[in-house]
């Protein structure tokens, strides 16, 4: 009976975390989206002008933005499925301690852009975390998006691909010219030959200073990777770089 009891309450919580509430708001749902209809009209979709190059959202859509045109990133492009304010800082901040059931729902929102421009991904790769970082958040949400961009896609997800060799500062406290070298030699690609000739999709959960992802971009081409794009859940709009509701990677 005790059994019984256990099994319908893990049940219970599979179901109503993760299908039928609304990922946001908690509203029930009657759909197959993972966001209620109020929710779909009122988060911070990243649908409007961007940067071609780097997917933030800008005043004015631009081939490549002033701070791109400085230091043009490694990465092919990027897109982010929502910006980086509002309800998806506590979304995001919910998926990084505990909210594994919300990589399905931020998944949702990125398939579109996958679908319209990294169709030809040859297959995914997600950003890293060490040992000890893993060990204490118990699972990479990287990694858990990338799964389930693969599951929707059937393109493969390589989950040893990238490893993260050591800790490294946060990026956003450090001035542009000091990124490249917090993260030197922080990284590494696995099985090198896996690259040569490849499109590769990078997924991370936020991009915020970019610096990461083109640590990885770079790592990736120098492996033999024909060209590298970034697909993350969200990224902080350029208007408010340098304010206190960032990422913690880049």
């Amino acid at each position: 009976m005790r059994r019984a009891g256990e099994l319908l309450s893990r049940l219970k919580k599979l179901l109503f975390d993760e299908t039928l509430t609304c990922a946001a708001c908690g509203a029930e749902l009657y759909g197959g989206s993972r966001f209620c209809p109020h929710c779909l009209q009122t988060l911070p979709f990243n649908g409007g002008n961007i940067c071609a190059k780097c997917g933030r959202a800008a005043a004015e859509a631009v081939p490549a933005c002033l701070e791109c045109k400085a230091d043009m990133p490694a990465f092919r492009a990027a897109r982010s499925a929502f910006r980086y304010e509002g309800e998806i800082v506590r979304l995001v901040k919910r998926f990084k301690t505990g909210g594994r059931h919300l990589a399905g729902a931020f998944a949702e929102a990125m398939l579109p852009f996958f679908s319209r421009e990294f169709a030809d991904t040859d297959f995914l790769a997600c950003v890293p975390m060490t040992e000890k970082a893993l060990k204490k958040r118990g699972y990479n949400q990287s990694a858990l998006l990338a799964a389930e961009l693969s599951a929707r896609t059937g393109v493969p997800f390589e989950a040893e691909l990238l490893v993260k060799t050591r800790e490294t500062e946060a990026q956003k406290t450090l001035p542009r010219r000091e990124r490249a070298e917090n993260l030197g030699g922080s990284f590494r690609v696995h099985e090198r030959a896996k690259c040569r000739g490849k499109k590769i999709l990078l997924v991370d959960d936020v991009m915020t200073t970019g610096a990461t992802a083109n640590a990885l971009a770079a790592a990736l081409l120098r492996a033999g990777a024909r060209s590298v794009c970034l697909l993350t859940a969200a990224s902080v709009p350029q208007a408010v770089r340098g304010g206190k509701e960032q990422g913690q990677r880049g």
